[in-house]
């Protein structure tokens, strides 16, 4: 009998997951625009971004890559992002990794960071990972 519960909510599991999956819009045709109204960092450019609907969330997540430094790139965004009221959460400055992740309200994530892959980058580009959430 145990089973059969076990069997049953993996069964109702996996159907919430399709539904989730089906009802979640990825766009990818779209173009990307940093949302918040900000814009691209000078020399930076987007690698690729999947942009998703999740209920009334929107969700971006992807890939830029700058000619600047990871670290010019951070501290532009960390300035931007205060400017538009932004609190910055998060903040990681080391040898290995540098990031910050910032909120506004109930809804408005904005994280960017150095770690990730160098997938679709030219020589002497630096990659950055970028997660944006807000409700539109």
């Amino acid at each position: 009998m145990k089973n059969n519960y076990y069997l049953f909510f993996k069964f109702i599991l996996l159907l919430t997951v399709l539904w989730f999956a089906n009802h979640s819009n990825s766009n990818p045709a779209t173009p990307f625009v940093m949302p918040f109204g900000l814009t691209l960092a000078p020399d930076t450019r987007v690698v690729d971004v999947a942009q998703y609907n999740v209920g009334t969330i929107k969700e971006a997540n992807g890939r830029l890559a700058t000619k600047q430094t990871a670290r010019g790139v951070i501290s532009f965004y960390e300035r931007e992002l205060k400017a538009k009221g932004f609190r910055i959460f998060s903040k990681t400055d080391n040898a290995k990794r540098i990031d910050i992740a910032a909120k506004r309200g109930k809804g408005d994530f904005f994280s960017i960071s150095d770690y990730g892959s160098d997938h679709g980058l030219e020589l002497g580009e630096t990659r950055l990972t970028i997660i944006i959430r807000f409700a539109p």
